[in-house]
């Protein structure tokens, strides 16, 4: 039952923001992911390889869509 609440009241939220937002939300958590993973190679090659990685497919999916 509080389950069904949750995801009711997340589906309302998640609807009432905009597309646009969701793609600047996207392109900084990319921005900041990479940034770290840079910062983290020095510590643990495959950490800092997979913040790399996940930054720079949030940053080329939210560039990429903006272009569509």
């Amino acid at each position: 039952m509080i389950d069904e609440i949750l995801e009711l009241l997340l589906d309302v939220v998640v609807e009432f923001i905009p597309n646009s937002v969701w793609k600047i939300l996207a392109f900084v958590i990319g921005a900041v992911a990479t940034a770290a993973g840079v910062l983290m190679l020095d510590e643990s090659l495959w950490t800092g390889g997979a913040l790399i990685t996940v930054g720079l497919f949030l940053l080329t999916g939210s560039v990429i869509s903006w272009f569509r």
